[in-house]
């Protein structure tokens, strides 16, 4: 176990959260909303994702993937190509820092490539939804500590949902691949997909679905910081995308799909601890109610109007 590795890891997590300081305060979220609002968000993320207003963004996504999947080998080729010119190469050369047995609980970094494919580990990203939880905790900073709830949240359903589609498509990885752009094998049994799970995994892109939501949580959390966090996040998903292609973990046409499905469920996950649309009173609206009446002689019902 490298403890200076890790702690230097957790210093860097922990520098966006600390940078973004709160201007306003907001209700704090229930932490067990993390799991008690994933049937809603869920529910949210459908509707949205199948909406009339998301049929352009559907065109996109369909028409982008088919694209980049007719020129996924070249593409693959090419960018491995760069990968061995820039000194990078073409494989994973991140280590393990905390093991248990045979099993690596964390492996970090050793090298440019390496720090480039590491932006989209799953280390990385709760790291910075704690570090939002830690610094909106002891700072009293609600905002803070919404966005760390709402991040965690969010990957917990955007994963459910990525999970769901990488077993129906059942792609395989470029590094594995037994024929030009991957074979499809759909639905894998359960075995099959925990014993060789390259071979059924590469689409959509995990890493690059939470990679958008994290960001796509952040920048609607800080919209004042918009402009510095976009093109982090540009920079961020171009390094990672780069990367995965050049070790080959994925394929370039594994994207299009993952940045829509992180985005789609960030939008959902910044309704966490709102009033539901329900529960938003419009002050406009006229509304009325039946009550009891009775008087010394009489009884019945009356009406009241609110307008």
């Amino acid at each position: 176990m490298n403890i200076k590795k890790i702690l230097q890891l957790c210093c860097i997590l922990f520098v966006l959260p600390s940078a973004l300081v709160a201007q306003e305060q907001e209700p704090k979220i229930d932490y067990k909303n993390v799991i008690t609002e994933i049937p809603a968000t869920s529910w949210e993320g459908l509707k949205m994702g199948f909406s009339k207003e998301s049929l352009p963004w559907w065109g996109g996504i369909i028409a982008s993937t088919a694209v980049l999947y007719h020129n996924d080998e070249v593409i693959l080729r090419d960018f491995q190509r760069v990968g061995r010119d820039l000194g990078i190469g073409n494989e994973d050369k991140t280590r393990a820092a905390l093991t248990s047995g045979q099993i690596d609980i964390i492996r970090l970094p050793t090298d440019t490539g390496s720090f480039m494919y590491f932006l989209g580990d799953g280390w990385m990203h709760f790291g910075i939804a704690g570090g939002f939880l830690y610094n909106g905790y002891f700072n009293e900073d609600n905002r803070a500590y919404n966005t760390g709830i709402r991040l965690v949240h969010g990957m917990a359903v955007s994963t459910i949902f990525n999970q769901m589609l990488k077993r129906s498509f059942g792609r395989e990885s470029p590094y594995v691949r037994t024929e030009d752009k991957g074979r499809w094998r759909p639905f894998p049994s359960i075995p099959a997909y925990q014993e060789k799970t390259a071979q059924y995994d590469a689409m959509p892109s995990g890493h690059i679905m939470t990679a958008t939501l994290v960001f796509t949580i952040i920048r609607d959390s800080y919209p004042e910081y918009d402009t510095y966090l976009l093109p982090t996040e540009i920079t961020w998903l171009t390094l990672l995308g780069y990367q995965m292609v050049n070790n080959g973990v994925h394929w370039i046409s594994d994207y299009p799909l993952g940045i829509g499905m992180g985005y789609v469920f960030a939008k959902a996950s910044m309704n966490m601890g709102k009033p539901k649309k329900a529960e938003v009173e419009d002050p406009n609206k006229t509304t009325w109610m039946l009550l009891p009446y009775q008087d010394s002689d009489r009884e019945g019902l009356s009406v009241l109007v609110r307008y």
